[in-house]
């Protein structure tokens, strides 16, 4: 969004109503849990009803604003309870945070009190605000929330949409395939291909290391003005103010800023790869499975901690699980029963231990020898579907199991022509590409909106789109094919 200054302290005031709205609800609710009183939404919407009459700042707040901070803390608390239920020892209900960490509100009704409309988002109670750039909106509107990330202000609109028409439908001609994911290499399927996308935190980590000491002075600056004002203060018997009540300086809201947009970068540099990887394998692959593991067990570690954020593997397997949809994201797990690990384990049976150093798989049972990661693939692979690649061997059958092995035609390492030869699936840049390539792998194409009901509003693009319902072009009004089972109805945010 494009807010003057004005605006923005407009929507901050609402944040900072609308927080300490929340924190009272919270307490309520803490004291009727203690008490033993039955307390439900109801009950809240009756609290807030009562505070607006006596807070003016709360009363200039759109009334379905307002209930939807009861709303919010209802659903946190049936999270709660059937987290309870599930006995997970992790299970907290809500509880009251800081003002920071509260960023956003909800228009839980799109239509008369927010709407997009030329251009512009209409807020009720607040006003018309320009949008830099957005995508179009499919489906039916829902809901828009206004949410404050990295410095900006952003509208996200929830639409509601058929199944059918964001999830591509199976396609028998396209192989079934196995992802291993890693930390040397994001993902490795049993074709033999790596989605290596950039490090983008650590090509920016200097720049980021500089920006983050910098801000660090700085606060710790602001620290030593409180120390001054607060023994100053004491010595005159007046109230001791606390230190996050002391304003920052203008320098240290630039510095901080500036480490925003850096953050800001490096996010997008992975969000563009995650799902750039997503949709090669959706438009190559028929079936994909895909070994689940926590990834926490990386990130505890000392040693691959940077590493294992930096790769984002759980966020890589979010988008590709939302491109394929559930009945093409297979769900494998990391071991098999009676045999072991994917990746201390051979196709054939047989028991390969390796160290993370180790990368190459090396079995004396069925002489079997490529990459590690390749290997797990493969194994995932076997566990989905009951089938490998050929690329592990050259034999069509695996004679320690029996299990049959897929060829699939292979044309300088990338399979041919019809299962996604001509697609990227690197996430290199131009600079290491050779010159002799027929097409530039990153060149500019017509977008296709697979998925509808996704819209987004990108800060960054200073044109300013025209904001309607519908496609961008003649070729999004085709009548879709019809499913034979019942189309559900899915939501999806952007």
């Amino acid at each position: 969004m494009d807010v003057t200054p004005a605006q923005s302290e407009k929507l901050f005031s609402w944040t900072r109503t609308l927080w300490s709205l929340r924190n009272h609800l919270i307490e309520e609710r803490r004291s009727a849990r203690r008490n033993h009183t039955p307390l439900n939404l109801s009950t809240q919407y009756v609290t807030i009803r009562d505070l607006s009459k006596q807070d003016p700042d709360l009363r200039r707040v759109h009334s379905q604003v307002r209930q939807n901070v009861a709303v919010r803390i209802d659903e946190g608390y049936k999270r709660f309870f059937e987290a309870l239920k599930e006995g997970r020892a992790d299970a907290r209900p809500p509880h009251p945070i800081d003002l920071k960490k509260y960023r956003s509100f909800t228009y839980p009704q799109y239509g008369t009190a927010a709407q997009i409309k030329n251009h512009k988002v209409y807020l009720s109670g607040l006003g018309d605000f320009h949008l830099y750039d957005h995508r179009k909106i499919k489906g039916k509107p829902k809901t828009v929330t206004i949410k404050f990330k990295q410095g900006r202000w952003h509208c996200v609109v929830t639409s509601e949409v058929q199944e059918r028409d964001v999830y591509v439908p199976l396609n028998q001609n396209l192989p079934d395939i196995g992802v291993d994911p890693g930390l040397k290499v994001l993902m490795t399927d049993s074709l033999g291909r790596e989605f290596d996308p950039p490090k983008a935190w650590y090509d920016l980590r200097g720049k980021l290391r500089r920006a983050q000491k910098k801000m660090s002075r700085q606060f710790e600056a602001r620290k030593k003005e409180h120390e001054r004002l607060r023994a100053a203060t004491k010595a005159s018997g007046l109230p001791i103010p606390n230190l996050k009540d002391l304003p920052y300086s203008h320098r240290l809201r630039d510095q901080i800023k500036v480490v925003a947009k850096i953050h800001t970068k490096i996010e997008r540099i992975r969000d563009y790869h995650h799902k750039k990887n997503a949709s090669i394998i959706s438009n190559t692959a028929n079936r994909v499975g895909v070994e689940e593991h926590s990834v926490t067990f990386m990130t505890r570690n000392r040693k691959l901690a940077k590493l294992a954020c930096d790769r984002a593997i759980a966020a890589q397997k979010h988008a590709l699980r939302s491109k394929l949809g559930p009945e093409r994201y297979i769900e494998v797990p990391n071991q098999r029963v009676g045999i072991g690990g994917n990746s201390q384990t051979c196709p054939c049976g047989a028991s390969v231990p390796k160290e993370l150093e180790d990368r190459v798989h090396e079995c004396h049972g069925c002489g079997l020898s490529a990459g590690r990661d390749h290997v797990s693939a493969n194994v995932v692979s076997i566990i989905a579907f009951g089938c490998a690649d050929i690329s592990l061997s050259g034999s069509h059958t695996n004679p320690a199991t029996g299990l049959v092995v897929v060829r699939r035609p292979l044309k300088g390492g990338i399979p041919a022509r019809g299962f996604g030869g001509d697609k990227v699936h690197t996430g290199e840049s131009r600079r290491t590409r050779s010159a002799g390539n027929r097409r530039s792998l990153e060149s500019s194409v017509k977008r296709r909106s697979l998925v509808q009901g996704h819209s987004t509003v990108d800060p960054d693009h200073r044109h300013r789109a025209k904001a309607a319902t519908g496609g961008k072009t003649r070729d999004h009004d085709r009548v879709r094919p019809v499913l034979a089972r019942e189309p559900k109805v899915v939501r999806g945010s952007g």
